[in-house]
């Protein structure tokens, strides 16, 4: 089990979009709860995490809980969590959060002892084309602060994009996602996360995960995006990809068997909001030249290529980049992951 599957951890969102509301309506009772004695003590913005309902959960349309709709048209809806509130019922202290709807269509009162986490066992989301292909396999995730769940200031808790494919594609194993925030392809460090002292960059993490990689039945690896930064260390293009080829049949003599999965960077913005394909770093290449390198390297050591500009074209985009990405540069949303989750679930199934 991987140190992130433990660990505990504002947005619009494109209402056009809907994964797992499935147009469904709110149309359940109203019922009277105002004989209980509810005060509220704060309310406040919460970092935004997603959160699935457990069975018969109250969902609230008021802080102070005076009225409840029925959870049952929600069943597999997402819920992300936006304000937290620490009220008193009957003399008992309690935590409620206010959470949207995946569509950003609906918005309710819960209390935290009444959602779950999206990866229980109970909340089932596999999509009907996968079928009983993926149910054993163990997948595994090496790579950088995108496949890890950091939005560029907190961590997703348990809901990066790795997490929604699993659930996407119905396995009954727990996702081993060895993602670390700013790993690189050229480099040896380890960091640190809270107090866990973790193998960061891939040479690495490899090294330190052989035994869960020869477990593996598919691998992905998303990387490289550090790397290009400036003053990154890792020197030119070709130093990178020769770095990354060794990495990748380190993994390869590991467990010659599994299905291996390049995906490539996601797209970069400036602070200022430029697309980064075509501006050259300090080291003499562009973003672009970037993926096309990686790509021309997976296709040559027979390792499939995700790219998510062509699995998901419209997901991010010049336009849409304040919307999509946290910090507005590469860090995808909470929602966003979801959305990478299910995108890359589609086209597995469909390849």
């Amino acid at each position: 089990m991987s140190w992130l599957t433990k660990r505990k951890k504002f947005v619009i969102f494109l209402a056009s979009f809907v994964i797992t509301a499935c147009g469904l309506i709110a149309t359940g009772r109203v019922a009277d709860t105002s004989s209980e004695s509810v005060k509220v003590a704060y309310s406040s913005p919460a970092i935004t995490h997603a959160y699935a309902l457990r069975k018969s959960a109250i969902l609230y349309n008021n802080i102070n809980l005076t009225q409840t709709v029925s959870d049952k048209p929600f069943s597999k809806t997402t819920w992300y969590r936006t304000h937290v509130a620490k009220l008193t019922i009957n003399g008992k202290t309690q935590t409620a959060y206010q959470v949207k709807d995946s569509s950003g269509k609906y918005t309710f009162w819960v209390l935290r002892s009444q959602l779950k986490s999206i990866n229980s066992n109970s909340y089932n989301l596999k999509l009907a084309g996968a079928g009983k292909r993926f149910y054993h396999k163990k997948i595994g995730f090496f790579g950088d602060s995108i496949p890890a769940g950091w939005d560029g200031y907190h961590f997703y808790m348990n809901n990066a994009y790795p997490d929604w494919l699993n659930k996407y594609l119905g396995t009954d194993n727990r996702v081993e996602n060895f993602s670390v925030p700013h790993a690189k392809i050229v480099g040896k460090r380890f960091a640190y996360i809270g107090t866990t002292r973790v193998a960061q960059d891939l040479s690495v993490a490899i090294k330190y995960h052989e035994n869960e990689i020869r477990r593996m039945n598919m691998i992905f690896i998303h990387i490289g995006t550090n790397d290009y930064t400036n003053y990154s260390g890792s020197g030119s293009l070709k130093n990178v990809i020769a770095h990354l080829k060794h990495n990748v049949m380190a993994i390869k003599l590991l467990n010659p068997n599994a299905k291996i999965y390049g995906v490539l960077p996601l797209t970069r913005f400036t602070a200022s909001g430029q697309n980064r394909q075509n501006m050259m770093n300090m080291y003499g290449y562009t973003f672009g030249q970037l993926q096309r390198a990686e790509a021309k390297l997976y296709h040559h050591l027979g390792v499939q290529v995700v790219n998510f500009n062509t699995v998901a074209p419209d997901l991010i985009t010049d336009q849409n980049k304040d919307l999509v990405y946290e910090d507005h540069k590469v860090h995808p949303t909470p929602q966003v992951a979801q959305k990478l989750g299910y995108y890359l679930a589609k086209y597995l199934i469909n390849h």
